[in-house]
């Protein structure tokens, strides 16, 4: 279906995940967000086990993430990481990642896909939003961040 390079920009969120308290224990207020580097990420289509069709987002590095082919081009991912260890926060986090956002349509229109899982018309572009919903994970102790917090950042994806 495409091959894009996806673009992140950070938006405020409330409440903004941030470093809270230094390992001596004394005040901190420094921001965890970094800003992310574009990423190549490429969507496909196919039917599950049961013939629903599917979309794939397969971005470097990271777990193929899938929604359900909705003609609109809305898209709807989401993921859980549990227990992630070694970040700024000092203690296992769990993190629920949020996708959504569109397709965008060249020309506008809504999309079909074909037999052989491309589509049409051509996705132009994407764009929406991810947002990283951050909290400790259960029985975690010594966390520096100030949990449950957001990290809420705008997509782009550009076509290769």
């Amino acid at each position: 279906m495409g091959d894009f390079t996806l673009s992140l920009a950070l938006q405020p969120s409330s409440p903004q995940c941030k470093v809270v308290l230094s390992l001596d224990g004394g005040p901190a207020d420094g921001d965890v967000a970094a800003t992310p580097t574009t990423q190549n990420a490429t969507l496909c289509a196919g039917p599950d086990d049961a013939g629903v069709q599917l979309i794939y987002l397969a971005v470097e590095n990271r777990t193929v993430r899938q929604t359900p082919f909705a003609p609109d081009g809305s898209l709807a991912f989401s993921t859980t990481s549990s227990g992630v260890q070694q970040t700024v926060c000092n203690c296992p986090i769990d993190i629920k990642e949020d996708i959504t956002g569109f397709m965008i349509a060249s020309p506008p229109a809504n999309f079909t896909l074909s037999s052989d899982g491309g589509i049409s018309p051509s996705i132009a572009s994407l764009d929406g939003s991810l947002v990283d919903s951050v909290s400790p994970t259960p029985g975690a102790t010594g966390c520096l961040c100030n949990l449950p917090c957001n990290l809420t950042y705008s997509m782009t994806g550009t076509r290769r």
